[in-house]
């Protein structure tokens, strides 16, 4: 049946095509990358490790089925690496790759890494159409590559903003010496909320993200979170700050 539903998708699109519609996956855009990952960023994927990673953005009005589509990092091979069959993408949504040669895992891994010192990414429809690419240079530690304005500017570096508006992120990435502390860590229910070293930032915003990239609910500003509508699994916590943005991990049980 899926299959069945993805060429029924790559005929309707050769139609429209040929009736003078816009490219098949006509604004998804390599939206934000990070090249180089540690434990300080707080982003990790579902296994609990420091990779590479690639957000795309759909500028477009409806959602994408990105069964076809092709992800590379070598401009000789730009189908070294298709996304699988369930993959979508929301109108004003988000979607994380994985870039670390681990397919075996839960969510999205491509088959290749990125370089710290720089290299090439590439992405296509089912035609072989490129939809994007760009070329970066060496990486710093923990700092992302985004689009400003989100969705269709150059890139700059920030701090990552992984799975969200890119334009809610600091310019800058500013260096505190603290961290926000959560507990219990695994939780059933509550979540507390505490800021370890000196000047503690204050508080804009909360959101909890999927190991998708995904918005899963907006908090309000608190010492306290409430889980317990999540469902068991790892998840993000982005601490919105007027410092930017802090990424913590947690696990729900």
């Amino acid at each position: 049946m899926k299959r069945a539903t993805f060429f029924s998708t790559l005929i309707f699109s050769v139609l429209a095509y040929a009736a003078g519609a816009q490219t098949f996956g006509d604004g998804l855009v390599i939206n934000e990358f990070m090249a180089s990952n540690d434990s300080l960023s707080g982003i990790v994927d579902p296994n609990g490790q420091t990779e590479d990673w690639i957000e795309f953005y759909n500028n477009g009005n409806s959602t994408l089925n990105l069964e076809g589509f092709f992800l590379s990092d070598k401009p000789d091979n730009p189908q070294k690496w298709s996304f699988p069959a369930g993959a979508s993408i929301e109108p004003d949504g988000y979607l994380i790759v994985w870039c670390d040669e681990d397919g075996s895992q839960p969510e999205l891994h491509a088959n290749f890494k990125l370089s710290k010192d720089g290299e090439f990414i590439i992405l296509s429809n089912p035609f072989g159409e490129v939809l994007d690419s760009l070329t970066f240079g060496p990486q710093e530690t923990n700092v992302a590559a985004a689009r400003r304005p989100n969705g269709t500017g150059n890139f700059v570096m920030q701090s990552p903003t992984f799975g969200y508006n890119n334009d809610e992120a600091t310019a800058v990435v500013e260096r505190l010496s603290g961290r926000w502390k959560l507990a219990p860590n695994p939780v059933s229910t509550l979540l507390s909320l505490n800021w370890q070293g000196d000047d503690r930032p204050q508080l804009r915003s909360i959101e909890v993200i999927n190991y998708a990239g995904q918005l899963v609910k907006r908090l309000s500003v608190s010492a306290e979170i409430d889980t317990h509508d999540l469902l068991p699994g790892m998840y993000l916590l982005r601490l919105n700050t007027e410092k930017g943005f802090f990424v913590e991990r947690f696990v729900k049980y």
